[in-house]
């Protein structure tokens, strides 16, 4: 059985403020298993990347178009410690491989979380 990896992607990423700059942030997931392959959120000059425990990514049901994402995450300097991206990824139906994260950041304390970007699919053949 040959799996499929999606790929959330979003340069216009939002954390805690707006107007702020926009983020990168990328994740990718095998929709299988719904296990995180990748994460790279760009915020404050450093890199987030998955935890060794990178939590998990899954399709809701009955209602396919929306996926529970729930991401832990740390940074250089912070490996020891567990950060955790918490929300909810749509398919934007009004736009082709459209996509919307919103989520609420947890670590020293709590934040919102929003990005506008796109879902792709592709074999892990």
């Amino acid at each position: 059985m040959t799996s499929t990896i999606a790929r959330f992607e979003s340069k216009e990423a939002y954390y805690a403020s707006f107007p702020s700059p926009p983020e990168i942030l990328i994740f990718e997931w095998d929709t299988e298993t719904g296990k995180p392959i990748r994460l790279e959120w760009q915020h404050g000059g450093a890199v987030w990347f998955l935890y060794h425990a990178p939590g998990q990514i899954t399709r809701e049901t009955p209602d396919f178009n929306y996926y529970d994402v729930n991401l832990r995450m740390t940074t250089t300097g912070y490996e020891h410690a567990a950060y955790g991206l918490k929300g909810k990824l749509t398919v934007d139906a009004h736009r082709p491989s459209g996509a919307t994260f919103a989520g609420i950041y947890e670590g020293t304390g709590t934040a919102w979380f929003v990005a506008d970007g796109f879902l792709t699919y592709t074999d892990a053949s």
